[in-house]
């Protein structure tokens, strides 16, 4: 049921559970209706019957009860006064109506001794028994015990369909004698039943098909519309962008129609772009008509972003292959003459006669060209093949080395404070001196961002398979045009600086597997982001 209830359109599963909701609704009402009218036809018969009960037991007189019951003779003047009045009560009311006298014992056999009884029963004689079904006798020793009118409910038994009140006949002392026994024939209940049931009938096809057709009609008008929209996508779908929809005037839907015809609008003319755009290595262009379809129109755009992104990576690639090369060429020129230069000093600073002042500045001069000597390897090292040593790295205890030796330097220049956060122990996979590099350059290009004091916060934290340096600094930030730009050779937002600081960040962390974001917003501050991965034994 459920999926042949979803293989129809929406029309139809719209129309279905409207009207199957219209259907258990009137059901349910036409049902109400009917047992309605039927508790209240019963409740009236019932009313009539109890009513009669009770004026009658006034007339009968229970000396002539108590005699007839005792003498049993159908000759004796109490028991023709008795039948004159139980004929007379058959009489005076409804044909429907049948009484007698019954006495206020059951036998063995469950049967009941009637006394006298009216000459419109059939099948049933005065001073006889008759065996009634179970409801007349609970009714009857109930009326007896409890000393009131006692009324069935309708029940069936071999003479007919009944509804039955029992009314007790009492002596002067209190005593019941005999019981005044009302049936009413419930026959007539069922027939009005049966009227009732096919008048309702009748009334509900009627509205049921009355309501098909207006649910039809409404739904019609209302699906209209939705019908439009899906006609409209699955013509975008084969690749007809030049639809328009126009829909009813004055429709709820008329935004959404707008929408729709903007959204063809602009697909008709990304598509007509890519239809004259050729890839990258020469290939003809797509045809039209080979194009206007979703799944090679996606796979078109598709391979442009990825020749754009495979050009752009060669172009990088080439430029920092260039740069390598440049920077190797300088700095072995450089190294050439700061050899001699190094060792004329570690000459002087074996001699003897140098003064104790002489011989600080020899050995400072040595130490800053031991320094730049450093320097000048690292920049060595941006042509060096990918087979640098790796290593387990504290990234907590790095970041707080790091601070300490750069806490000085804050101080010294500015008014800064320095914050450091780490979150739990994270280690990564990388080389502790080129690490140590990178931070120290991006957090010294953070305190000169800061000309007027601020902040700058050093936290480590581990996220999924990665350890996090995050570096944030309220310094003067940078445009979206300059975060572009950053980390390329020879572009610095500084007066004297090259850019190649950042470049060999760059540089080392990507031989690291690793990766730098970088988030900031003029005026306010910028974030580094280093993310390495995490060393797993």
């Amino acid at each position: 049921m459920k999926k042949w209830i979803r293989q129809l359109s929406l029309y139809r599963q719209v129309l279905f559970f409207s009207f199957f909701i219209t259907f258990v609704v009137i059901f349910m009402i036409s049902s109400f209706s009917y047992a309605l009218q039927t508790k209240k036809e019963i409740e009236q018969l019932t009313d009539r019957v109890e009513g009669l009960s009770t004026l009658w037991t006034a007339v009968v007189s229970p000396e002539d009860v108590e005699k007839v019951i005792m003498t049993k003779d159908p000759n004796d003047p109490a028991a023709k006064r008795l039948q004159q009045q139980v004929n007379l009560i058959n009489e005076r009311n409804s044909s429907y109506f049948h009484s007698g006298i019954v006495a206020t014992s059951i036998n063995e056999d469950k049967e009941v001794y009637a006394t006298v009884v009216s000459n419109s029963y059939e099948g049933l004689k005065p001073f006889s028994f008759y065996k009634s079904v179970d409801i007349h006798n609970i009714a009857l020793l109930e009326a007896i015990e409890e000393k009131k009118v006692v009324s069935t409910k309708v029940y069936t038994d071999d003479l007919g369909t009944w509804l039955s009140s029992f009314a007790p006949i009492q002596n002067e002392e209190g005593k019941v004698v005999g019981v005044l026994v009302i049936d009413a024939e419930a026959s007539f209940i069922k027939h009005s039943q049966l009227e009732t049931i096919l008048y309702l009938t009748v009334v509900f096809v009627v509205t049921i098909v009355i309501v098909f057709f207006t649910l039809k009609y409404v739904l019609n008008n209302v699906m209209e519309p939705v019908d439009e929209i899906l006609y409209g996508l699955h013509e975008v779908s084969v690749g007809n962008f030049n639809i328009h929809l126009s829909g009813k005037k004055n429709s709820n839907l008329d935004p959404l129609y707008e929408r729709f015809n903007f959204m063809t609008q602009q697909l008709a003319i990304l598509f007509d772009r890519l239809s004259i755009s050729s890839p990258l290595n020469g290939k003809q262009a797509v045809s039209d008509e080979q194009l206007h379809t979703f799944e090679v129109a996606i796979g078109k755009m598709d391979t442009i972003i990825k020749e754009t992104k495979l050009l752009k990576e060669l172009q990088r690639a080439e430029k920092m292959n260039a740069i390598g090369q440049l920077a190797a060429s300088v700095a072995h020129e450089i190294r050439n003459p700061m050899t001699v230069v190094k060792g004329f000093l570690q000459i002087f600073l074996a001699k003897d006669g140098l003064s104790e002042e002489e011989h600080m500045y020899v050995k400072l001069m040595l130490e800053e060209m031991n320094r730049a000597e450093k320097i000048i390897n690292e920049y060595l090292s941006l042509a060096k093949p990918d087979l640098e040593f790796s290593e387990k790295v504290n990234a907590g205890d790095l970041a707080h080395k790091v601070m300490d030796l750069m806490n000085s330097y804050a101080l010294m220049s500015k008014s800064i404070g320095m914050q450091t956060k780490v979150s739990g122990d994270v280690f990564i996979k990388g080389n502790v001196s080129e690490l140590k590099q990178v931070l120290i350059n991006i957090l010294k290009n953070g305190i000169e961002a800061m000309k007027d004091g601020g902040t700058l916060r050093l936290s480590v934290r581990e996220e999924g398979h990665f350890g996090i340096f995050e570096i944030f600094d309220t310094g003067i930030g940078m445009s979206e045009e300059e975060l572009q730009r950053l980390g390329t050779a020879f572009y610095s937002l500084k007066e004297k600086g090259t850019g190649m600081g950042l470049m060999v960040c760059y540089q080392i962390i990507e031989r690291m597997r690793g990766s730098i974001e970088v988030e900031s917003q003029k005026g306010v501050g910028t974030t580094f982001r280093i993310i390495l991965p995490l060393h797993r034994e």
